[in-house]
């Protein structure tokens, strides 16, 4: 089945590819001849394109499988492992500032880390030296600025930047709005289809 969605807000024609394959022998231990269903779906948006295939839905076809399914679970059976946040260098380095200002201040208690103040002369050279945060584009990238994240949140950084070191990934927001869409068809589709 192919379905256009045309008229979603801030959303190009959406195409949706729905490929039901049958039903395969499942059985249970209650149920030696459950059956269930398998099938396949592929959503185009502008340029770009997300698919997944299920081996177990039950008695459903594609189409009730991810009207009914939970959002977030599309989500991630579409794009393995997409969240809502991803790390940013922008994003440290304004941490890294508020890390600067919070011990030059000697506001103790106030912050995550736990090094002591700060001088004029040393939080002026890490001032400095943090501009190069800005460019690290994955938390893995880190690890080579080991010791300036040392000098600024003490030798277990890794935990003062948990999720801390993050903006909103935009990536995830436009699939979110993507499989709202195609869900409210889908049920739009279905309605019309009982009545």
């Amino acid at each position: 089945m192919k379905l256009v969605i045309t008229g979603a807000p801030r959303l190009d024609a959406i195409t949706v590819f729905l490929e039901d394959f049958g039903r395969r022998d499942c059985p249970t231990e209650t149920n030696p001849n459950y059956q269930t269903a398998q099938g396949k779906i592929t959503i185009n948006c502008w340029n770009k394109s997300w698919n997944t295939y299920w081996g177990g839905m039950g008695p459903r076809t594609v189409a009730e499988f991810v009207t009914n399914s939970g959002r977030d679970y599309l989500l991630n059976c579409l794009d393995r492992g997409i969240s809502s946040t991803r790390f940013s260098g922008d994003a440290l380095h304004t941490f890294a500032k508020k890390c600067i200002v919070q011990r030059r201040r000697q506001q103790t208690g106030r912050h995550d880390w736990e090094l002591c103040e700060l001088s004029k002369g040393e939080a002026r050279e890490l001032w400095h030296d943090i501009d190069v945060l800005r460019s690290i584009e994955s938390s893995n990238e880190c690890w080579h600025h080991s010791k300036l994240l040392t000098e600024l949140f003490d030798e277990e950084w890794h935990y003062s930047l948990e999720g801390k070191a993050v903006e909103e990934n935009h990536e995830f927001t436009y699939l979110r709005r993507v499989v709202e869409a195609v869900q409210q068809a889908l049920h739009q589709e279905q309605q019309q289809v009982a009545a």
